[in-house]
């Protein structure tokens, strides 16, 4: 049985008993980061907490517990599981919500830790690429107050994935409503035009006056990934040109190279999308960044 870290204590992943009016299961009232550990460590494992709880903040989610008590968490989790590869998941729920008459709305917040060990993704992918396909029946919102956070409210992102699959693709992208990429269901998504490495803007980076007043919209729902940061500073500290702009579907169709980040699949080169095929793959941008940030961590 793998063993969990809950609420401050390793236990059974079967064991914890958590209320049926807890808001991450009535509301999906919660917030979660996706991590992966190599030969036993996280890489940027702080930037997943800090991230985590910036959203929790953001979005009225109690997490009492330190990033000091995760991280000691996370070194338990993998020592338990005896696992030195791994996909750990950190997720904190709102809890259970009840009204007291002295202090108005109490929440009794549920965070927990598990692991498994990893099921990375084929060698093929990294060295033919992988297909993606244009989510055109959904839109994502950047006025939701969810948008830009990695939140438990993930079904539609999920059946895009499933749709995806159904067509032989890795990956679905999604556009906001005002038809501009933001990201893919589970990923950042970098594409590369005349040697320059250009990225949709977050939320934090649309503040910045030189990238605010070139986009068309003011909100974004661009995950604040932790590899896509490290990716821009790889390219900044490399001196691979970076622009942080708006990106339209004649953009990306117009584009020499694409690529895919998250925690996982860590930089994902990009064969096609749809029947839009990129050649070579993975291209001279991509294959120089999967480079460095396999150097960046053994670091």
């Amino acid at each position: 049985m793998p063993t969990a870290w809950f609420n401050g204590q390793l236990i059974d992943e079967d064991g914890p008993q958590v209320s049926l009016r807890d808001t991450g299961l009535l509301h999906a009232a919660g917030a979660f980061t996706t991590m992966r550990a190599r030969d036993g460590r996280v890489f940027r494992l702080e930037h997943h907490f800090r991230r985590l709880r910036q959203s929790c903040d953001a979005l009225f989610i109690p997490l009492q517990f330190s990033d000091a008590d995760l991280a000691s968490a996370v070194d338990q989790v993998l020592s338990e599981n005896k696992l030195r590869d791994a996909r750990l998941r950190a997720t904190v729920t709102r809890g259970q919500a009840q009204q007291d008459p002295v202090h108005g709305m109490v929440l009794t917040p549920n965070c927990f830790i598990t692991a498994a060990e990893l099921q990375p993704y084929p060698a093929s992918y990294y060295a033919n690429g992988m297909t993606v396909v244009l989510e055109d029946e959904q839109k994502l919102n950047p006025y939701d107050v969810q948008a830009g956070h990695k939140t438990l409210n993930y079904l539609s992102r999920l059946t895009s994935m499933r749709q995806a699959a159904k067509r032989g693709a890795g990956e679905a992208l999604w556009f906001n409503v005002h038809n501009y990429l933001q990201s893919g269901s589970i990923s950042n998504v970098f594409l590369v035009r005349d040697g320059t490495l250009i990225t949709p803007p977050t939320n934090d980076e649309l503040r910045d006056p030189l990238i605010g007043k070139d986009s068309p919209y003011k909100r974004s729902n661009v995950l604040p990934g932790v590899t896509r940061q490290t990716v821009i500073e790889l390219a900044l500290a490399n001196q691979i040109p970076l622009r942080i702009q708006a990106v339209t579907i004649d953009k990306l169709l117009a584009s020499q190279e694409v690529f895919l980040t998250n925690s996982i699949m860590q930089v994902m080169p990009v064969a096609a999308v749809e029947q839009h095929k990129f050649t070579p793959v993975p291209g001279p941008v991509t294959e120089t960044i999967m480079q460095l940030f396999q150097e960046a961590q053994t670091r």
